[in-house]
């Protein structure tokens, strides 16, 4: 049964130094998220523990093993749009986890009131990504350049949708 746990600063840090997660499997030599995720979440949740809602990730956790991470990039912005994001490490992709995950991340957003829409931003080669968005009723709205990762998809699901 896959279930998303709104992670701690002390779950966080953990992961950051390679420590094992009470009650929790942490999968060997995969990792979970990067590095700077993990810095930025913590360092969020520390100068703003008032906003932990949208700046806690979520462990994706299935039968005790983590499986991924996912959760929500900013706070809501003026449109009241909020930005996901997610990842399912290699050997538990393909499994209708990230799926799972975004609908229930999505069941969160949306429980706040003032959520009007929720997006998210795929690298265009990111076939298996778009069919998770593309499965949880987002729509795609267009494209943007990223100097990173060169051009990103821009997914949008409105309340109601």
């Amino acid at each position: 049964m896959l279930i998303l746990q709104k992670s701690t600063l002390l779950q966080l840090t953990a992961l950051l130094n390679n420590q094992q997660i009470h009650k929790l499997i942490i999968p060997q030599k995969e990792e979970i998220a990067p590095s700077f995720l993990l810095e930025f979440a913590i360092d969020k949740l520390t100068k703003e523990p008032d906003n932990n809602f949208w700046w806690s990730p979520r462990l994706i956790v299935v039968d005790k093993l983590i499986v991924g991470m996912c959760g929500f990039k900013n706070l809501p912005n003026e449109d009241n749009s909020v930005e996901i994001g997610y990842g399912v490490i290699p050997s538990q992709q393909r499994k209708g986890f990230a799926t799972s995950a975004v609908e229930v991340l999505l069941n969160e957003a949306f429980s706040q009131i003032e959520i009007n829409s929720v997006i998210a931003h795929t690298v265009s080669s990111n076939n298996p990504s778009h069919k998770v968005l593309q499965k949880n009723g987002f729509i795609q709205q267009g494209s943007k350049i990223d100097t990173d990762d060169g051009e990103l998809l821009i997914w949008q699901k409105f309340r109601g949708s």
